[in-house]
């Protein structure tokens, strides 16, 4: 199975999975880390969960710089594959990551969850206000009164927002800036 296959099954599997949550969106190629990384597609309700697909024409290399920018920038993560990479997957990726792979049913592929994503411990607030827009970054220095003048670069911006907000507000206000956002690609 090659990443648009996967893709193609994993989509509906998450909107099934977060039919509860009204307000969900699910984001294909999230940049995160300034650019520096790219999650697959990042799931935003309540919190931010990204998952990875590795299919069988991936190969592993990249996946340990992944692992470290997945591991600052999202508060849950998991990884879908095959049978192919599961071994050594199981290995390379924190106990707290969540595992999916993909069976076959007679004909039928089907997305198997086979360890649930638990919150990540190891969030960083920098790394994950880097998600925003400057503009976005300014909604919030507004919002929470920060003493930063809105003319400041980003990399200050972040620092101050970062320095005067408890992660568990940073979380919420990035999913409610993800789903508020207009114009993504443009």
């Amino acid at each position: 199975m090659q990443d648009s296959d996967i893709r193609k099954l994993l989509h509906p599997y998450l909107k099934k999975e977060n039919k509860k949550f009204k307000d969900t969106i699910i984001i294909d190629e999230l940049d995160l880390c300034s650019g520096l990384s790219r999650i697959d597609i990042a799931v935003v309700n309540g919190v931010l969960h990204g998952y990875e697909i590795k299919s069988e024409e991936d190969n592993l290399k990249r996946l340990l710089n992944q692992i470290n920018y997945y591991n600052k920038s999202l508060e849950k993560v998991s990884i879908v594959t095959n049978k192919t990479h599961l071994k050594q997957i199981r290995k390379l990726v924190p106990s707290w990551w969540g595992l999916l792979t993909i069976k076959s049913i007679g004909e039928k592929k089907v997305i198997k969850e086979l360890r649930k994503a638990k919150r990540n411990p190891h969030i960083d607030a920098n790394s994950l206000l880097q998600i925003l827009w400057k503009d976005e970054l300014i909604s919030l220095i507004n919002k929470y009164k920060i003493g930063i003048s809105v003319h400041s670069n980003k990399r200050k911006l972040r620092e101050a927002i970062a320095n005067s907000l408890d992660i568990s507000i940073l979380s919420q206000e990035i999913c409610l800036a993800l789903k508020s956002r207009q114009n993504w690609r443009s």
